[in-house]
């Protein structure tokens, strides 16, 4: 039985098409809200996912010597491509937010992965942005954690 060799080139594009999901996702929910304060919170979060996008994009550009190929079909994160209506129906809203929560945890394993299957600065970089992912995560738990307070009435945990 062989071993399957890891696929670096698979995996920055199927992390790019993820980033591009994402920050895609968290663009229309910004525009979807009327709080500023929340607005600017969901465009700091596209925008991240921007750069995160510009990353590995750039690096793909680097060890491949090519841009890498973007297929407008694929998709990465079903859940992330939700109608515009349900920004704005609070139980809707909620498995919204869920899902985002869900899609940063998931993206925050994909560049551990890719951190220990790299070495050198390619290991710094997936470093890095598994980090950020981190940070995504945490701040779609509290956003969820929020608006299901808002459902409930309470705070349950």
């Amino acid at each position: 039985m062989t071993e399957k060799t890891f696929d670096m080139k698979g995996a920055l594009r199927y992390g790019i098409h993820a980033e591009i999901e994402a920050k895609n996702f968290y663009h229309t929910w910004a525009e979807s809200v009327d709080e500023e304060h929340l607005k600017k919170e969901l465009s700091a979060l596209s925008d991240w996912e921007s750069e995160h996008e510009a990353s590995l994009m750039n690096y793909y550009e680097k060890l491949f010597g090519a841009q890498c190929p973007i297929d407008p079909n694929m998709v990465v994160e079903p859940e992330l491509h939700v109608q515009t209506k349900d920004f704005g129906d609070t139980t809707s809203l909620l498995r919204v937010a869920s899902a985002a929560y869900l899609s940063e945890m998931r993206a925050m394993e994909f560049y551990e992965r890719l951190e220990k299957e790299s070495a050198g600065e390619t290991s710094v970089m997936f470093r890095k942005i598994k980090d950020m992912e981190k940070e995504h995560m945490d701040i779609t738990k509290k956003r969820y954690m929020k608006i299901r307070e808002d459902v409930v009435g309470f705070r349950a945990f």
